[in-house]
C-alpha cells in the first residue's frame, strides 16, 4: 500500500511527480511519466532600438524590441526571464481516455463473427457508405468486393466490420443480451461510457482549479500599491475545448463513425447523420486510396482534418449528454464542474442513454474510440469461430490478371508487375546480376533491415556448424557463438534449428533454446515463424508454443504477409493462400525465399534461379547458373549459396 499522495505501480514500488506535475499514461521510468497542464514560455528577441508595429520595446541591452507568442502578452516579469510572457486564455493538456480495438473487447471475437456470418450488416454500411459518397457503379461494385477482402485479410483494420458489430449491439441493447458475449459486451461499453464521463467531470474539476490557482499566484506577484499596465488578466477556459482532447479519436476512429447506422439508422441523431453523409463525400478518395492501394486510414492530414466536425459533434454530445450546460461565465462553469462530478458517479444505463440523441451520439462517440486500434483477433480463437461462420459466405478471391482485376481467379498469391524489380534473364548477361561475397556457406537468410546471417560448412560441435553475421553496412562476417544447421530471420530476430532438431532464437548475443518438435528445416518473416518436423509435418509459432497445420513439406519461407511458401520432398512447390488451403504452384524446386516486397525466390533442380511473376502466375529465370543450392532473401535484397558453397549477392 503506497502512502496518499504517492502513485502505485505494478513494479511494487511507490512514486510521485514533481509539483506541478500530474501522471501520465507512460511507464512511471520514462521521461514522459509526469507533465505539467500549465506552460510560460520566453519572449522572443526580434530587433534592437527601432520597433516594428506590434513588437514591444524594452530598455534591457541599450534599447531592444521582443514579440511574445501568438495569443500571449507582455507580463511583468523580466523580458530576459521564462516568464516575460503569459497567454491571455489558459491552455490545458487533458489525460487521454485509452483507446481499445475491436478484438480487445470482451466477446468481440464472437460477435464479429457472428457478423461477418449473417453479411447483411457489413453489406448494409458498405451500401451506406456507397450513397453518401455518391460513388459510380463500377466503382461501388470493385468496392464491395474489397470490403470483404479487407475484413477476410484483416479484420480489425474494417471500419465496415466495426461499424456493422456496433449495429448488432446497438439491436442488442434494445432487445436484452442474450449470450455470454453480448452480455459482456454491453457491460463492458456501459462501464467504458462511464468511465469517460469519470475522466471528463474529474478534468473540467482539474481545469478549474488550476485556473483559479493560477489567478491566486498572479494576484500575489503584482505589486501592493499602483496600476500594472501589463495586468489584462486571463479569462476562464472554454471546458468543451479543454475537455475535447481527452476523446484523442484518430483517423481510424472517425472514419468508423461514418459507418454506423448501416441497419439501425436510429443509432445516431439526425444532426450527426446529416454530417456523416457531407464527410463521406471528401472521404471518399481517401477510402478507395486505402482499400485498394492499402494506405493506412488517418495518415493524410486531410482526412483528420475532414473528419474533426464530426469528432467534434461526439465529444459535445458526451459533455452535454451529462447534463451540462456548459458556458464561458465562470459562475456557470463552477456549477457545470459540481453537476458532472455528481452524474458521473452514477452507473450507465445504456437502454436509457440510447432514446436521446446526444445519449446515442456519446455512445457511438466512445464505440470509435473503442475501436479504432487495429488489435489483431486471436489467432486460435478466430481460427476456430471463422470456418463454420463462413462456410457458405466464400469471400471472393480477387487477383490481378495483367491490370485487369479478376474475381474468383485461382487463389495463387499475385504480385503486379510494377512491384517487380528489373533482374537479369537468362542468357550469356546472367552472371552479370551478381556479385561474389566473401566467406562459404551452406545456409544464409537476410533480415528486414538488410543484416546476413549464415551456416558455414564448417563444424561447430556435434550439434551443427559455425553461425556467422554480417550486417548491411559491413564488409566483412562476424562469428557468433552456437551451433546450426538451418536458420531463418523473423523480422531482424535470427531463428536456428540444428542437427540434433533443437530451436533457438537470437537473444542479443546469446542464443535462447525455444521448446517445440524436433526440426529440420524453418521459415519466417516479421509476421511469423514456422518449421518443418523430422516427419515432414509442418508447425506454426503461435504465444509460447507451435500449432500444427495440416500439410507436408522439406523446405520453408514465409511472406510478408504470413503465408508459408513450401517445398515439399518431391520437388512440388505450394503456399499456403489467403483462403487458408494449400495453392499447388508450377515447376519443382529445392529451396525457397521471400522477399519483405513479396517477391518469391526459388531454386529448381538442376541449380538455375527464378523469381515469381504474380501477373503470369508462373516462374521467370533471372539467372541459369546451375550452381545455386540454397536462397535467402529480405530488406530488398537477394543472396545466394553454391553447390560449392559460394556466397553471391543480386546487384
Amino acid at each position: 500500500m503506497c502512502p496518499e499522495g504517492t502513485i502505485t505501480d505494478p513494479n511494487g514500488s511507490c512514486y510521485t511527480c514533481p509539483d506541478g506535475f500530474r501522471r501520465t499514461a507512460a511507464a512511471v521510468t520514462a521521461n514522459n511519466a509526469c507533465f505539467r497542464n500549465e506552460s510560460l514560455v520566453p519572449a522572443e528577441k526580434t530587433a534592437a532600438l527601432t520597433c516594428k508595429a506590434g513588437e514591444i520595446f524594452d530598455f534591457v541591452d541599450g534599447g531592444t524590441c521582443w514579440t511574445c507568442p501568438e495569443a500571449s502578452v507582455r507580463s511583468i516579469f523580466g523580458i530576459k526571464s521564462n516568464e516575460a510572457c503569459e497567454y491571455t486564455t489558459m491552455r490545458w493538456e487533458a489525460a487521454k481516455r485509452t483507446p481499445n480495438g475491436l478484438f480487445g473487447l470482451p466477446g468481440g471475437h464472437e460477435i464479429a463473427a457472428e457478423v461477418i456470418a449473417e453479411r447483411k450488416r457489413v453489406d448494409a454500411a458498405s451500401e451506406k457508405f456507397i450513397t453518401e459518397s455518391k460513388m459510380n457503379r463500377s466503382d461501388a461494385e470493385a468496392y464491395r468486393i474489397a470490403v470483404w477482402k479487407q475484413i477476410h485479410d484483416a479484420p480489425e483494420t474494417s471500419p465496415e466490420l466495426k461499424g456493422a458489430v456496433y449495429d448488432y449491439i446497438f439491436d442488442v441493447i434494445q432487445r436484452g443480451a442474450k449470450t455470454k458475449p453480448e452480455r459482456d459486451m454491453v457491460a463492458y461499453i456501459a462501464a467504458y461510457v462511464q468511465d469517460t464521463r469519470k475522466l471528463s467531470a474529474s478534468e473540467m474539476k482539474l481545469v478549474m482549479e488550476s485556473w483559479q490557482k493560477g489567478l491566486q499566484a498572479k494576484k500575489a506577484s503584482r505589486p501592493t500599491v499602483g496600476t500594472n499596465v501589463y495586468d489584462t488578466g486571463v479569462a476562464p477556459p472554454d471546458l468543451r475545448v479543454a475537455i475535447s482532447s481527452i476523446m484523442h479519436l484518430g483517423g481510424a476512429a472517425g472514419a468508423s463513425l461514418l459507418y454506423l447506422g448501416g441497419t439501425a439508422a436510429e443509432a445516431l441523431s439526425p444532426a450527426f447523420k446529416q454530417l456523416a453523409g457531407r464527410i463521406a463525400l471528401q472521404m471518399l478518395p481517401y477510402r478507395a486510396k486505402e482499400i485498394f492501394q492499402g494506405v493506412t486510414i488517418g495518415s493524410s492530414g486531410f482526412m483528420g482534418a475532414a473528419l474533426a466536425p464530426l469528432v467534434g459533434m461526439g465529444v459535445a454530445s458526451v459533455l452535454t449528454s451529462i447534463a451540462t450546460d456548459i458556458a464561458i461565465e465562470q459562475n456557470k462553469q463552477e456549477a457545470a464542474v459540481n453537476d458532472a462530478l455528481a452524474v458521473a458517479q452514477r452507473p450507465v444505463n445504456l437502454a436509457r442513454l440510447l432514446k436521446t440523441d446526444d445519449g446515442r451520439n456519446e455512445v457511438a462517440t466512445n464505440w470509435a474510440l473503442m475501436t479504432q486500434e487495429p488489435i489483431k483477433p486471436n489467432t486460435a480463437l478466430w481460427a476456430r469461430l471463422m470456418p463454420s461462420k463462413t462456410s457458405t459466405n466464400t469471400v471472393p478471391t480477387v487477383v490481378l490478371e495483367g491490370e485487369k482485376v479478376v474475381v474468383g481467379a485461382p487463389n495463387i498469391p499475385v504480385i503486379p508487375m510494377t512491384e517487380i524489380r528489373a533482374t537479369t534473364t537468362a542468357g550469356a548477361n546472367a552472371t552479370n546480376g551478381w556479385e561474389s561475397v566473401t566467406g562459404k556457406a551452406t545456409d544464409i537468410a537476410i533480415g528486414t533491415d538488410g543484416t546476413a546471417y549464415a551456416i558455414s560448412p564448417t563444424k561447430a560441435n556435434s550439434s551443427g556448424y559455425q553461425i556467422f553475421k554480417r550486417e548491411s553496412t559491413a564488409n566483412n562476417w562476424t562469428k557468433l557463438p552456437g551451433a546450426g544447421y538451418r536458420i531463418a530471420v523473423s523480422d531482424t530476430t535470427a531463428w536456428v534449428i540444428n542437427l540434433r532438431g533443437q530451436i533457438y532464437s537470437l537473444s542479443g548475443s546469446k542464443w535462447q533454446i525455444v521448446r517445440g518438435p524436433q526440426a529440420k528445416d524453418i521459415g519466417a518473416s516479421a509476421k511469423g515463424v514456422w518449421i518443418v518436423d523430422m516427419n515432414g509435418k509442418l508447425h506454426k509459432r503461435e504465444g509460447n508454443g507451435w500449432k500444427n497445420i495440416p500439410g507436408t513439406g522439406y523446405r520453408i519461407d514465409i511472406d510478408q504477409d504470413g503465408r508459408p511458401w513450401v517445398v515439399d520432398k518431391n520437388g512440388d512447390m505450394w503456399v499456403h493462400g489467403n483462403d487458408q488451403k494449400w495453392q499447388k504452384l508450377p515447376g519443382q524446386g529445392i529451396d525457397i525465399a521471400i522477399d519483405v516486397p513479396g517477391q518469391a525466390r526459388a531454386i529448381d533442380k538442376l541449380g538455375n534461379t527464378f523469381v515469381f511473376d504474380g501477373a503470369k502466375r508462373n516462374w521467370v529465370a533471372t539467372s541459369r547458373e546451375k550452381d545455386a543450392l540454397a536462397i535467402g532473401a529480405g530488406g530488398g535484397q537477394v543472396w545466394r549459396v553454391t553447390k560449392n558453397n559460394q556466397i553471391y549477392r543480386m546487384k
